[in-house]
């Protein structure tokens, strides 16, 4: 790991980290605090309000007990329907109506004792309804009645009160949608069952109730009231009623509507809010479904009192995290980026770049740290300028070794041909290969290294007529090389000794007419010439000891005769050194060859024109 990122490493983890964990722990523990001192406050206020509905239940349900179970109260019930439907009967008499109308205010007065009833319907065994409504609100049709499942469990309580609230089942509710107590009306004197009774309340004393308990947060918290299935039966916002509560939910915030209490921070319509749930258990023995009385919270509000307390410590956390970057960004940093520097020019200098210095400032001991650095490269660049000069001095006669071994080797093969057409008094042959040697040691003799690829190929011919003079029915050849590629470089006596080891070598006792095919083509930016001839091929182990030419010596490279000191191949190694040493690394030359298939050989050289110069730097195996 580098310094700068190790620096970095320890600054985050012992000063970001600390600070960040001091903050997140506070936040956490201010959190938990609240949540569960407003918990605790919560169920004491929840119990008192499933009280207060447990009292409001059970005080309709003495009421109608009261009325109900009395004989005179039934009556009045069933007189005072009578008396107003008699009432429009124009055929009764004075005397009847008034009778009729004493009973109809009594059943009134009896009704009106509990404020909360807005209808009364009593559903008689002889098949009649009989109704009296305090607001426009139709009865439930008996057919309708008897078929909801609530029907049988009314009457397997037979007189006990069962109770269905607004949203549970609206054909039961009515179009007001109001809580009903459904029982069966008994004979005070067999108990036996005389019908049906269906009473209507109008629960004004909820709003009453949750109004007063929601005085302090107004607007940031809702009671609700959900029945059978999860139906909202009441909401203090109204806007939820008869929903499912469950839909509204988040579902991986899953609570238990069925637990005494319970208390989850979850997300409800989509805000982050506070659930609280108390199961109201009491209030089923007086005939009141499995409710349940949910208070939802706004998270936000619960945590506004952490506000001031969690922008002090966020300021101070801030200020911290600001003081340690000044700190770092002052006197760490300035050391690291020092170093950092000093390391970018040892690369450099390792790449190559000796012009490389690192800037001096200050007056610490970096200044003295730069200085060093400085004086070390500039000494190894004097010492690689001396080391350079020597190399080149001693690749410049390497060269001139090759060169003056080249000369000799092919002198010798020209002139013995000559003297085998002097014997054969082939004076006009001899005239046209001294001719022809002429212009081969015209070109040989230049000091220049590089001459034309013209040159070259006049150079090459010259070379094949001689020997086509001697070996005439050996092998024919054929130069195609592209005119455009004339007047670019190529080092002297390149292709020649080429061509010389397919002749000597490649032709060596075959009985058939050899080929030989010099062509030269333009290949990304460079030229390639190929020499192809059909002959005998090269060995594997030939081919293997060229391809390791760049770790070889030139005696195994070249197979020196320990007795005669003649080199086979001496061309073709000849052409790959100095290919090596003059272009570089990668040019040079490939051979491709199998034992009587014949022998391709690609000598590949930079695209240059007379007069470029090439720094040989590198070396090939060719």
């Amino acid at each position: 790991m580098s310094l700068g990122r190790r620096v970095f490493t320890a600054f985050f983890v012992f000063i970001i980290v600390p600070l960040f964990v001091l903050g997140s722990v506070s936040y956490l523990v201010f959190q938990h605090i609240t949540e569960e001192k407003y918990t605790e406050q919560l169920e004491l206020s929840m119990n008192a309000i499933g009280r207060n509905i447990n009292n409001m239940i059970k005080e309709a349900n003495y009421f109608s007990d009261f009325w109900v179970t009395t004989k005179d109260s039934v009556q009045s019930v069933e007189q005072s329907i009578g008396g107003m439907n008699a009432a429009s009967n124009s055929s009764i008499d004075d005397k009847y109506m008034e009778e009729m109308l004493e009973r109809q205010k009594l059943s009134q007065r009896v009704l009106l004792t509990y404020p909360g009833i807005k209808s009364v319907t009593l559903y008689p065994n002889d098949g009649r309804v009989v109704n009296v409504s305090f607001i426009p609100d139709p009865p439930i049709e008996l057919e309708v009645l008897k078929a909801k499942p609530i029907y049988r469990e009314v009457l397997k309580k037979n007189g006990a009160p069962v109770w269905i609230g607004p949203n549970e089942d609206k054909d039961l509710t009515g179009q007001n949608n109001l809580f009903t107590q459904i029982r069966v009306l008994l004979d005070i004197d067999t108990l036996k069952s005389k019908g049906i009774l269906v009473i209507r309340f109008q629960m004004n004393e909820l709003n009453h109730t949750f109004d007063f308990y929601n005085t302090a947060a107004s607007g940031n918290r809702r009671y609700l009231l959900v029945g059978r299935g999860g139906t909202v039966v009441y909401d203090s916002d109204e806007s939820l009623q008869g929903q499912n509560f469950r839909l509204q939910a988040d579902p991986e915030g899953e609570v238990d509507l069925s637990s005494n209490f319970q208390s989850v921070k979850m997300k409800f319509l989509g805000e982050k809010s506070m659930v609280s749930v108390h199961n109201l258990g009491d209030i089923k023995r007086l005939g009141v479904g499995d409710w349940s009385l949910v208070t939802v919270t706004d998270w936000k509000y619960l945590s506004g009192s952490q506000s001031k307390i969690l922008s002090w410590l966020l300021g101070i956390t801030l200020a911290s995290i600001a003081f340690a970057l000044l700190f770092n960004l002052m006197f760490v940093r300035r050391t690291i980026r020092f170093i950092v520097t000093v390391v970018s020019a040892m690369r450099r200098v390792e790449r190559g770049d000796l012009a490389t210095r690192v800037s001096i400032s200050g007056n610490d001991e970096t200044v003295i740290l730069a200085k060093g650095f400085n004086s070390l490269v500039e000494r190894v660049s004097e010492l690689l300028e001396d080391v350079t000069r020597e190399q080149k001095r001693k690749r410049k006669a390497e060269m001139m070794l090759l060169q003056a071994q080249i000369k000799p080797h092919f002198l010798f093969n020209a002139l013995e041909s000559i003297n085998i057409l002097a014997v054969q008094n082939e004076g006009r042959k001899v005239s046209k290969m001294v001719q022809r040697l002429a212009n081969i040691f015209r070109i040989s003799i230049q000091q220049k290294e590089e001459i034309r690829v013209d040159q070259e190929l006049e150079h090459l011919r010259s070379y094949l007529e001689i020997q086509k003079f001697r070996f005439e029915e050996l092998f024919e050849y054929e130069i195609d090389v592209p005119p455009e590629l004339y007047s670019h470089s190529i080092l002297k006596l390149t292709l020649q000794p080429l061509v010389e080891n397919s002749i000597q070598h490649g032709f060596e006792g075959i009985d058939y007419l050899g080929r030989i095919v010099v062509r030269g083509v333009e290949e990304e930016g460079n030229i390639a010439f190929y020499v192809e001839d059909n002959g005998i091929g090269i060995s594997q182990e030939q081919l293997a000891r060229f391809a390791a030419s760049g770790v070889t010596t030139l005696e195994e490279l070249y197979e020196e005769s320990s007795e005669t000191g003649e080199r086979r191949g001496l061309g073709v190694g000849n052409v790959a050194d100095r290919l090596r040493i003059h272009y570089g690394a990668g040019y040079g030359l490939i051979l491709c060859s199998a034992p009587g298939q014949g022998t391709i050989i690609k000598c590949v050289i930079p695209k240059t024109t007379r007069g470029e110069a090439h720094d040989a730097e590198g070396s090939i195996g060719g």
